[in-house]
């Protein structure tokens, strides 16, 4: 089975007329951008939305190792960094049950969620992998990937330009128009298998029917 990660850079070269990648790890200048610049570009992405697809809710394990600073009684672990939890969590709870009020009364630092509660219940983006990415949100990375790619690998600003405005739109919208909007949309609603490109998008149409 390829590697879904490989698949999504690839399709993402497609867009910039590049060839495919079989491995990040491949001898290959264009594999050792696409290795130093995709994953920053994921996080990036689920880091800049709450996605509902990509929301968790975890109970924390208190932590022996996490010596509590201040005037903390308590550490509890924190889901890995990077590679399992994007940002900071989105919410702390100090109960399971539905409904509960956040809490506020703690301190992340490095690994650890510091505070005086006996149990801590988190809301976090999850770095969901690739398989696991609905339609939308799969559209949409492969244009972000491919706008993040585009000077790096083909050296023109053009293609840079282009890829970047059909991910997120005009510098007017602040990175929050183009496909990103739709993935939004589409996200609130609750739709996995929407599309964000059809044969009736004038932009798509436009830009791709016929090539560059």
């Amino acid at each position: 089975m390829i590697d879904s990660r490989v698949d999504v850079a690839s399709q993402a070269l497609a867009r910039l007329g590049e060839p495919a990648i079989s491995s990040f790890e491949e001898d290959s200048d264009t594999a050792e951008k696409v290795n130093q610049l995709y994953e920053p570009t994921i996080l990036q992405l689920l880091g800049s939305h709450d996605w509902s697809f990509a929301t968790r809710r975890k109970v924390l394990a208190e932590d022996a190792a996490g010596t509590p600073i201040n005037e903390w009684k308590r550490a509890f672990l924190l889901p890995t960094l990077r590679t399992d939890r994007v940002g900071k969590p989105l919410s702390v709870f100090n109960t399971t049950q539905q409904r509960a009020p956040q809490v506020f009364l703690y301190e992340i630092q490095e690994r650890w969620l510091f505070c005086d509660y006996d149990r801590v219940v988190i809301e976090y983006i999850w770095r969901v992998p690739e398989s696991q990415w609905p339609g939308y949100f799969h559209t949409l990375a492969i244009e972000a990937v491919a706008a993040t790619l585009a000077l790096p690998v083909t050296e023109n600003a053009s293609k840079e330009q282009l890829h970047r405005q059909i991910a997120y739109g005009n510098p007017s919208e602040f990175g929050r128009g183009g496909l990103f909007r739709t993935a939004t949309e589409a996200d609130a609603t609750g739709d996995p298998t929407r599309s964000l490109l059809d044969d009736h998008d004038p932009i798509w149409s436009a830009r791709f029917g016929g090539g560059y």
